[in-house]
C-alpha cells in the first residue's frame, strides 16, 4: 500500500523549521499579490511555488515524510503525488513506502519506494536522483525500471526522459558536507539507516573515490572535482549516526 505524498491540493506537510528569507508564490495571483513569506506551523497548496534565498533553507514535515529544500532552490507540489524543482536541490525522506513523481524542467521519473534521496536541477533541464538509502524502484514514461541503489547517483535526462549514467558518490563526503542533511535542527527519522548504508559502501567500497560529480551542463557533459581521498572513517560521525539520541 503506498501513501499519497500531498493530498486534495492543500497538503498536511506542515513548516517546521525555517532559516532565512523563503517565499511563496501563488500561481493564481499575479505581481506582488502572488509573493508572501512563508512562515513556519504554515501548509503549502498545489497552486504554490516555493522559493529559497542564498544561504536559506526550510523542512516541511506530515506524518510519513520530510521533504527540506535547500539554497537558492525552487520546487512546487503541483498535484497529491508530484514534486517538481526547477533550481537547486531538496531531500525527501519517507518512513512508509510511497509512490509519486518526479520532474524537472524537462525530465521526469515515476518513484516508487522507502528512504531518504536527494534531488539537484541540473543546468540542461534534468536532474540527479541521489539515493542516500533506501529501497524501491525508479522508471520513465517508457517503462525503463531501476533498482534503488544507495549510493548510485544517477542522471534523468531528456523529454521523453532516459536514464544517463550512474556513478557510485562517496556517501561520507556526502553525509559530512550536505547542508540538506546536517544543517537542520531535527534529526532525520531514518538516520540510523543512513548509518547502515554509509557502513556497507564503506566495507564495499574502501578508498575508490577520487571525484566529486558536479553540474550537468548538457547531456553529454558532466562536470568533475578531483580531489585527495579523505579518510573513510571519522568515528564522531559514525556515532552520530547511530546513536540513540
Amino acid at each position: 500500500m503506498t501513501t499519497a505524498f500531498f493530498l486534495h491540493g492543500q497538503s498536511n506537510n506542515k513548516v517546521v523549521y525555517l532559516h532565512g528569507k523563503v517565499e511563496k508564490i501563488n500561481t493564481n495571483l499575479e505581481g506582488a499579490d502572488s509573493i508572501s513569506a512563508l512562515e513556519v506551523n504554515s501548509t503549502i497548496s498545489s497552486n504554490e511555488i516555493i522559493a529559497t534565498a542564498k544561504g536559506s533553507r526550510v523542512e516541511f514535515k506530515s506524518q510519513n515524510q520530510i521533504v527540506r529544500l535547500g539554497s537558492l532552490s525552487v520546487c512546487r507540489f503541483p498535484s497529491s503525488s508530484k514534486i517538481w524543482i526547477h533550481s537547486g536541490s531538496l531531500l525527501f525522506s519517507s518512513t512508509k513506502e510511497a509512490k509519486f513523481e518526479l520532474s524537472s524542467i524537462k525530465s521526469n521519473l515515476e518513484f516508487e519506494g522507502v528512504g531518504t534521496y536527494v534531488m539537484e536541477a541540473t543546468s540542461n533541464g534534468g536532474f540527479k536522483f541521489i539515493p542516500i538509502e533506501g529501497s524501491g524502484s525508479i522508471t520513465t514514461k517508457d517503462g525503463v525500471t531501476k533498482k534503488i541503489k544507495s549510493g548510485r547517483m544517477i542522471l534523468v535526462l531528456g523529454k521523453p526522459s532516459v536514464f544517463g549514467d550512474a556513478y557510485d558518490i562517496d556517501l561520507m563526503l556526502m553525509i559530512k558536507s550536505s547542508r540538506l542533511i546536517n544543517a537542520f535542527p531535527n534529526t532525520l527519522e531514518r538516520m540510523k539507516y543512513i548509518g547502515m548504508s554509509l557502513f556497507v559502501q564503506q566495507s564495499r567500497l574502501r578508498g575508490k573515490y577520487d571525484a566529486l560529480i558536479g553540474d550537468a551542463t548538457t547531456n553529454e557533459n558532466l562536470q568533475l572535482w578531483k580531489f585527495n581521498t579523505p579518510p573513510l572513517e571519522n568515528k564522531g560521525l559514525m556515532n552520530k549516526l547511530f546513536s540513540n539520541d
